[in-house]
């Protein structure tokens, strides 16, 4: 493996890290790609796919049961951490009332990934969080319980992020979360490359010596 490749692929990976706050403080580039081809109640479930700054299928989950987005539609949206909720669009009494809703709705978010079968329960378990008269289906109350009898801990979802439309006006679009790689997960990346690239010169030079 070359120092020029190396090189390359640290660079890479600095851009995507470096990346993550400038995407934070200007907003990102929405458009909803497709769907997941559940449906309850008549409604379209979770997860959708989205192109987000220009990553394409990026599995997204929607909140938001009172707006809606249309197939091709693109929109600029705000990311919030879980750290950083202040601009999502569903705020509690308090910061402890709003991280304990997206808390919820996360826990569920992991348990759609794992029960893909239930999407339209889970889906509506996850709208009923945010808002009311949301309709419910045959196990969706379950689910919302299920959530809400849960332990969370600090950090617990920590890769997740929301992506918050810059409009907030009744016809602006959904709401959406998703779950990503942590930029230190991208900095372990590096270093394996790194750590790839150390093991094959070695090898090289030994077959050399040989």
């Amino acid at each position: 493996m070359s120092k020029k490749f190396i090189f390359a692929a640290l660079a890479a990976t600095l851009a995507l890290i470096l990346a993550v706050p400038a995407a934070k403080a200007d907003g990102v580039q929405v458009t909803l790609t497709g769907v997941s081809g559940g449906s309850a109640n008549g409604v379209d479930t979770s997860p959708y796919f989205a192109t987000v700054n220009g990553t394409a299928n990026v599995p997204v989950v929607c909140d938001d049961f009172f707006h809606e987005v249309y197939i091709g539609e693109t929109w600029t949206a705000t990311v919030n951490t879980f750290a950083t909720l202040d601009q999502a669009r569903f705020q509690g009494a308090d910061a402890a009332a709003t991280l304990l809703m997206y808390e919820e709705a996360a826990f569920l978010i992991e348990q759609l990934a794992a029960n893909p079968q239930d999407s339209g329960d889970i889906s509506f378990a996850i709208w009923s969080i945010f808002s009311s008269g949301v309709p419910a289906t045959v196990n969706s109350a379950a689910w919302l319980t299920l959530a809400q009898d849960q332990t969370y801990t600090p950090g617990e979802f920590s890769s997740f992020e929301i992506l918050t439309p810059t409009d907030s006006s009744p016809g602006s679009a959904q709401e959406y979360i998703v779950n990503t790689p942590e930029p230190a997960s991208m900095l372990l990346l590096g270093s394996g490359l790194l750590a790839l690239g150390s093991w094959r010169r070695r090898t090289s030079r030994l077959s050399q010596a040989a």
